[in-house]
């Protein structure tokens, strides 16, 4: 099985800060980039892909991810056809029900019913034909472009919708292996329900990691990601799934979390990141610890791993996992 590595953007940085890592990162082996789209606290994602459309050549072009309740289906399609076409054929929709880009405007995360409803009029679309959505006959006058479909999803109901209509899973349990067990298991018995080899389902995980030889500081700095990973899985995975201390933990960090900071390594939620939860949904640490990490998850059948850059310098962390820790991992 051939394994990928792609970097995780959360763009609350002038997006010219992020080009040339981007850059490095295409040359030294990474598989894509994924972009935040929360409009409310970064910067824009499609300004963002696009920037990195121009300085890369191999890598995919993801949204990390966009959702269907802040941009109407119609104008997605409309931007990753051009994101597409722009760089020849490496864009990839990432796609979920919504986060802090919901939350930061006084909504709620979409129903899956809207979810699946609008990847479908999607997929109508991209495939340059008129789609039929709340009321509206609407199309998209581009030449057709077929772009993945990558659901992000961390609850047992979302993974399963996945595993039937989805290219792709974007899944975030954290880097426990009893979660990603979880994972698996409902992505395979959404894909058994719909008659899919759930094989032939591109499985991605994205990951709270942050790597260096100095294991405290960048234990530190990674708290701010994972605390955003924490948020998830405390509210989307069943209690019971979870292992009893460490839902306490979880229960005590949500309850102070603050989305105006979210993913910001200075947020107050950051200090409530026990060890428990940093070492149960992040892979934080030395690249002697991680490898034997990132190889147990392997073993489960993780192909693509995303990473959300946390810590302060994403350079020296990409040139960290391409020299000492992807070339253990081929």
């Amino acid at each position: 099985m051939a394994v990928s590595f792609h970097i995780g953007i959360l763009p609350n940085r002038p997006l010219t800060d992020f080009v040339d890592w981007i850059a490095l990162a295409d040359e030294l082996g990474f598989g894509g980039v994924w972009v935040a789209d929360s409009q409310s606290v970064f910067r824009d994602a499609f300004m963002a892909l696009t920037l990195f459309a121009d300085r890369t050549k191999q890598m995919e072009l993801a949204t990390g991810v966009t959702n269907v309740s802040t941009r109407h289906p119609a104008v997605l399609a409309h931007s990753f056809a051009t994101l597409d076409e722009l760089s020849g054929g490496r864009a990839v929709l990432g796609i979920g029900i919504g986060d802090s880009a919901v939350y930061t405007i006084g909504q709620k995360p979409a129903k899956l019913k809207r979810l699946e409803e609008v990847i479908a009029v999607l997929r109508t679309l991209m495939a340059g034909e008129t789609a039929h959505f709340d009321g509206t006959d609407i199309k998209v006058s581009w030449p057709p472009r077929k772009v993945p479909v990558v659901i992000a999803c961390t609850g047992p109901k979302s993974l399963q919708l996945a595993g039937r209509i989805a290219d792709g899973v974007l899944f975030q349990v954290g880097s426990d292996p009893t979660l990603v067990r979880y994972a698996r298991k409902n992505i395979e018995i959404g894909a058994k329900q719909a008659g899919r080899e759930a094989a032939k389902i591109k499985l991605y995980q994205r990951l709270a990691c942050a790597v260096a030889e100095d294991r405290e500081q960048v234990r530190t700095e990674a708290r701010g990601y994972a605390s955003v990973a924490a948020g998830t899985i405390y509210a989307a995975i069943p209690k019971e799934d979870i292992p009893e201390a460490l839902w306490e933990d979880l229960r005590i960090m949500k309850e102070e979390y603050d989305y105006q900071q979210h993913g910001s390594m200075d947020a107050r939620q950051a200090e409530l990141i026990t060890d428990r939860i940093l070492d149960a949904v992040a892979i934080a640490g030395t690249p002697d610890e991680a490898v034997p990490r990132f190889r147990e998850l392997i073993e489960l059948g993780v192909e693509n791993f995303v990473l959300p850059i946390a810590t302060k310098n994403p350079g020296a962390m990409i040139k960290i996992l391409a020299e000492q820790v992807m070339p253990h991992l081929k």
